[in-house]
């Protein structure tokens, strides 16, 4: 008897998982800041407590080798924000804060995430970090979202009385410009391009109620959230309360980091625990990533990989990388399939209905590997640049060049996932075709449409 009602109860699990997953959706994608490869508990780290993501995911699919396309900030969100590399469409480096330039963010001719879910009846709404260019034009307003709140460059203070210091330090050491604002931390907090007074209380938990909001507006759906939280990138700054949690940790950097990223666990699970009140969660596609790797002088930690932030070891590029959506994909599955963050927009369209309509992805929809019904991979070869860095990943071969003139280094991601045993000389002919992929790839992009992408 027990035994049929087990089967039952699985057959109706699996009837309602297929009639949720034939309506559109709801999407949220978090965005985290600086976070590092081994900085939550799924993914190995023992000194800082995020129950919340582990919660995320054990209930879907967690991935040991996702990437994202650039090593640091507004490359990298250029990327994934359209599907393709950011270099083809000439965003290689991060934009300025001038609100009056018209050159420096994302370009106008490429479709957005929120442009191609708009385009399928979805409500859009950007939380928190844009730094995709200050200029009206490339307002979120302007570029596919039906609301904005956060701030649009790369940063803020997280305590109103912590960014009105910065402010009047900013502006007294810069008096003579017109531009006050222009340092990232000081740039106002906005609703659609309306500036506000700073709030009481924590940024990160201001961020989260306001995403909360959106859900209850939105709540006939489909809808979705872009919520790139600045959390845990500097200024280091946490709840005292939340920060003595972590008296153990000697460091004070790594100790406020690690409060900074329990306080972002918590507000995921705000985020979760609302889903789950309201019916919604069976049907919500979560994906959760960080921008780039960890930071470690500044807390971050990237695990057995090497390099950090800003470079194209896999401690820059490879990052937490979760995807759960109970409808349509496994729990608790570990996907050791290379996946990029330029393959969310192609994933987004495949999950909701909706055709790309902008230029050629790079990314592909990778649903079918997340389930782990697909053979291969989805890329042939992953690319990376920084300045005058190059990376290129091939199977399982990993091609680095640190400075301009330096040479190329070659390792076996398989075996050696710290790239510490360079091969370049064991394979020579592996690494000359590996260049030579990588040029043809340098061919197809387009130049940077501001300041040299060397620097």
């Amino acid at each position: 008897m027990i035994r049929k009602f087990a089967l039952i109860s699985a057959l109706m699990v699996a009837h309602l998982s297929a009639a949720a997953a034939k309506e559109k959706p709801n999407v949220v994608f978090i965005v985290a800041d600086d976070l590092g490869y081994g900085d939550l508990g799924c993914y190995g780290c023992e000194d800082i407590r995020t129950p919340s993501l582990d919660r995320l995911a054990a209930g879907g699919v967690r991935l040991t080798q996702g990437y994202v396309s650039a090593p640091y900030c507004g490359p990298s969100r250029a990327g994934f924000m359209t599907g393709r590399y950011q270099q083809r469409h000439g965003y290689w480096r991060n934009p300025g804060n001038w609100p009056v330039d018209r050159t420096q963010g994302l370009d106008l001719e490429e479709e957005t995430m929120a442009d191609l879910l708009r385009r399928g009846g979805y409500r859009t709404c950007a939380i928190a970090k844009w730094h995709l260019g200050a200029a009206e034009q490339f307002h979120p307003i302007n570029r596919g979202f039906d609301e904005f709140f956060g701030f649009l460059t790369g940063g803020h203070q997280y305590f109103p009385e912590q960014y009105e210091k910065s402010r009047l330090r900013w502006s007294r050491d810069h008096s003579d410009t017109e531009t006050p604002y222009l340092y990232h931390y000081t740039t106002p907090l906005q609703i659609n391009g309306v500036e506000l007074p700073e709030q009481e209380g924590y940024l990160t938990d201001q961020l989260t109620d306001y995403a909360i909001g959106f859900m209850k507006r939105a709540e006939e759906g489909p809808f979705f959230i872009y919520l790139p939280f600045n959390a845990p990138h500097v200024p280091l700054e946490a709840p005292a309360e939340t920060i003595a949690k972590y008296e153990s940790i000697g460091d004070e950097k790594r100790r406020t980091y690690a409060a900074m990223v329990d306080n972002l666990d918590m507000n995921i699970g705000r985020l979760l625990d609302h889903l789950e009140e309201t019916g919604q969660r069976a049907n919500t596609l979560v994906v959760f990533i960080s921008d780039n790797g960890g930071k470690p002088q500044n807390g971050g930690f990237n695990g057995p990989l090497r390099g950090h932030k800003g470079q194209v070891y896999e401690g820059g590029v490879r990052v937490p990388f979760i995807v759960s959506w109970p409808a349509a994909l496994p729990a608790g599955r570990v996907c050791a399939t290379p996946i990029i963050s330029l393959d969310l927009l192609p994933t987004f369209a495949a999950a909701s209905g909706v055709e790309p309509g902008g230029k050629p992805l790079d990314g592909v929809n990778v649903l079918p590997w997340l389930r782990g019904t697909a053979d291969g991979r989805p890329h042939e070869a992953l690319f990376w640049e920084r300045a005058q860095q190059r990376g290129m990943r091939e199977g399982d071969w990993k091609a680095v060049r640190r400075t301009e003139n330096g040479r190329w280094r070659l390792y076996e991601l398989n075996s050696d996932p710290g790239e510490e045993n360079d091969l370049s000389t064991q394979h020579p002919e592996r690494l000359e075709a590996m260049k030579a992929r990588y040029a043809e790839w340098w061919d197809t992009l387009a130049p940077s449409r501001w300041e040299d992408p060397k620097y």
